[in-house]
């Protein structure tokens, strides 16, 4: 008991009776002193739609472009609403609910202070030019989207052909594969184990034209249409730098030992491509549209369309 005193804990005989109270009395008879539990009720307690408008306008602020929203905003927010809620009058320049709660608040609620980055950005993409090339650019599709070959909704989708004005849309895309890449753990098993690659894999870069078209999905000649161009336009038949597919303008390069596709690689591509596009019978009377893949090393160079003509 003396030990117990000087803490200020119970003595024994008092400590029994509430153990007993605990194991076989009643519950309420045990926690009826108060000790523990929610002492009060808390400010959202007593002011519950406060707390809902308060949790909205902390989503809205934290969904904002610029990052200029603080735990000061949500104080002066919820002392502005306390008042018009209670219908009082404000007469000191005191918070109702101080900054420091507020970001209590604000972390319950599940927002995170943290650093302003690692997320999707809007700078650059929002400027005025850039806003009408789009605006420009997605019109001239919807304007024209029954004269697309598309594909029906279902588990079975179908081709749909257009009726009338026909075009063909042909996709640029580059891709790399790498082969030989090694993680940095794997599972192993004793006399099972193969022999480790100590080399980091070679990349191979395909720059390949994908087809909306039933004839996709990439863009190719069939041998006697390959034939015909090659009459036209010798050159097809040259060998070059690039590895091309068989009658066709998708080409590949292995990275690192052939270089990359930088600008005059790109435009010897499209250059063949245009001398392959008017020989593909399946794209006769039809309007043909190139979207490309927009890259640094990709550049524009001055074309006559008569030049590729029959």
């Amino acid at each position: 008991d003396d030990v117990l005193e000087k803490i200020g804990a119970f003595r024994r005989v008092h400590a029994h009776k509430w153990s007993e109270v605990f194991i076989s009395g009643d519950f309420d008879t045990f926690t009826a002193d108060g000790r523990g539990g929610k002492m009060s009720s808390s400010f959202y307690d007593d002011y519950p739609d406060l707390e809902v408008e308060a949790k909205a306008f902390s989503i809205e602020g934290c969904s904002r472009k610029n990052a200029n929203f603080t735990a000061s905003d949500l104080a002066k927010f919820v002392d502005e609403k306390f008042y018009d809620l209670t219908q009082t009058i404000k007469t000191g320049d005191d918070l109702i609910r101080s900054e420091r709660f507020c970001r209590l608040d604000l972390r319950r609620w599940g927002a995170r202070f943290e650093a302003n980055s690692a997320r999707p950005y809007f700078e650059g993409h929002e400027r005025a030019d850039v806003i009408a090339h789009r605006n420009e650019f997605v019109s001239h599709f919807l304007q024209h989207k029954d004269e697309y070959y598309t594909i029906s909704d279902g588990d079975q989708p179908k081709w749909i052909i257009p009726t009338h004005n026909p075009r063909v849309l042909i996709f640029h895309d580059e891709s790399t594969f790498r082969s030989g890449e090694v993680s940095a753990k794997r599972w192993t098993m004793e006399g099972h184990t193969p022999f480790f690659s100590k080399g980091r894999g070679r990349s191979h870069m395909v720059s390949d034209f994908l087809v909306q078209h039933p004839n996709g999905p990439f863009f190719s000649l069939t041998d006697v249409e390959f034939h015909n161009a090659v009459k036209k336009f010798p050159s097809l038949s040259i060998p070059t730098d690039l590895n091309y597919l068989k009658n066709s303008a998708t080409a590949g390069i292995n990275v690192g030992q052939e270089g990359y596709f930088n600008n005059e690689t790109i435009l010897a591509q499209f250059e063949r491509l245009f001398m392959l596009l008017p020989f593909k019978e399946a794209f006769k009377d039809h309007i043909v549209g190139i979207i490309v893949d927009n890259a640094k090393t990709h550049s524009a160079k001055t074309y006559s369309i008569n030049d590729f003509s029959k």
